[in-house]
């Protein structure tokens, strides 16, 4: 039987250090390995990695000695052993991802979001997600461990309360407990913002994976970034904002956002923006993909309207790039892609925004973790809180 020491915080962060080392070890450390690797005291590591084998998270297997004195004893992980799941709810689609604690990927799911019709229908709706996901592996319930919620929104992450997502019809002071969904499902739950998710799950699963200073950018329905400094998480809280550059004001922009201010960035150039511009000018573009595809096929009018949107994209970005000096900006979103007309002219006006000497400290690249970037990061959280 596992520890009663299991949830302390502290042995939650050793388990987890000395998991993660394991996985990035490729299951060949010995528990003198993982002490050198990770710095945690001897005694700590002893008893931690006896407390995970009792839990059966790993195993040790011996191996003969290379040389004199004692066999080597590989520490690796038990496939399977626990589980984990990552819930993206988007603006548009709500992507799930199911992981193992080897970060496995076991299911993969993308629905689209509903219009927000209320509270009840809401974790109707989500519990119905879940049950969905989880319903596609079979393994014994008790090894999910937690649910990691990313909302396209506002989120009180300190008490794990959803206080808005605009951009799917939840206003502000909504306020829902993830409690709620805790209750219904049987598991725990804690909630973050998609952003914030975004970017964990690059600092963990992306290109530059370990980078200590990170920068995401979602170009989409919405417009956000994250960021981890110092190979911190910065989280953003409602009245503590990180990284809602959607939210900057241009002071040439009188459209109204779904927030309630006039000139957002995101009041402009998000998706379902473009989209109510395109009809607006262009009747026969009816959404922002339309519009960018008129644009790269030459028409004046798509080029002038995305253009525009480009310019307030690079003021956005290149305030993240002054504000927490990344070694890389990773770009994502509906709207972030290789050939796309808004995507190339945003790049170039962020350069053309930025100093010289700027430009040379940081890689702009496209995720690698497509559209479930932001629940690898959701799933990451539930793994750090309630392994």
């Amino acid at each position: 039987m596992a520890s009663d020491l299991r949830t302390e915080p502290h042995c939650v962060a050793n388990s987890v250090q000395i998991l993660d080392a394991i996985r990035s070890g490729k299951n060949r450390l010995s528990r003198k390995d993982l002490h050198v690797a990770t710095g945690i005291s001897w005694g700590t590591v002893y008893r931690t990695i006896d407390m995970l084998i009792a839990d059966g998270l790993v195993a040790e297997r011996k191996e003969g000695p290379s040389g004199r004195g004692r066999p080597n004893i590989p520490i690796s992980l038990v496939p399977g052993a626990a589980y984990f799941l990552g819930v993206d709810i988007g603006a548009c689609q709500t992507k799930l991802v199911l992981c193992d604690h080897a970060f496995n990927i076991a299911v993969k799911l993308c629905v689209p979001t509903p219009r927000y019709s209320g509270e009840e229908p809401f974790w109707d709706w989500l519990e119905a997600i879940i049950g969905d996901g989880l319903s596609r592996r079979s393994f014994p319930r008790e090894k999910l461990r937690g649910v990691g919620l990313s909302v396209s929104g506002n989120v009180d992450s300190e008490n794990s309360v959803i206080v808005s997502g605009g951009n799917f019809g939840l206003k502000w002071g909504a306020d829902l407990p993830v409690s709620r969904l805790a209750q219904r499902c049987g598991i725990s739950v804690r909630a973050i913002t998609t952003s914030a998710a975004a970017v964990w799950g690059e600092y963990w699963f992306g290109e530059f994976a370990g980078c200590a200073n990170l920068v995401t950018v979602g170009l989409g329905a919405g417009i956000g970034s994250g960021a981890v400094s110092g190979g911190q998480l910065l989280i953003s809280q409602p009245r503590r904002p990180i990284g809602y550059i959607g939210h900057m004001l241009m002071p040439d922009n009188p459209r109204v956002c779904v927030c309630g201010y006039r000139g957002c960035l995101e009041s402009y150039s998000g998706g379902n923006s473009l989209a109510l511009i395109a009809a607006e000018r262009r009747p026969t573009a009816r959404s922002a993909a339309e519009l960018d595809a008129a644009a790269a096929a030459g028409d004046a009018v798509a080029q002038e309207i995305l253009l525009k949107a480009a310019s307030y994209n690079a003021v956005g970005v290149a305030s993240m790039i002054q504000l927490y000096s990344p070694e890389a900006v990773v770009f994502a979103g509906g709207q972030s892609r290789e050939d796309g007309f808004l995507y190339q002219h945003t790049i170039e006006a962020l350069l053309g925004i930025l100093p010289h000497e700027r430009r040379q400290t940081f890689t702009i690249s496209l995720t690698r973790l497509g559209e479930y970037q932001s629940a690898m990061g959701a799933a990451r959280l539930a793994y750090e809180k309630f392994l």
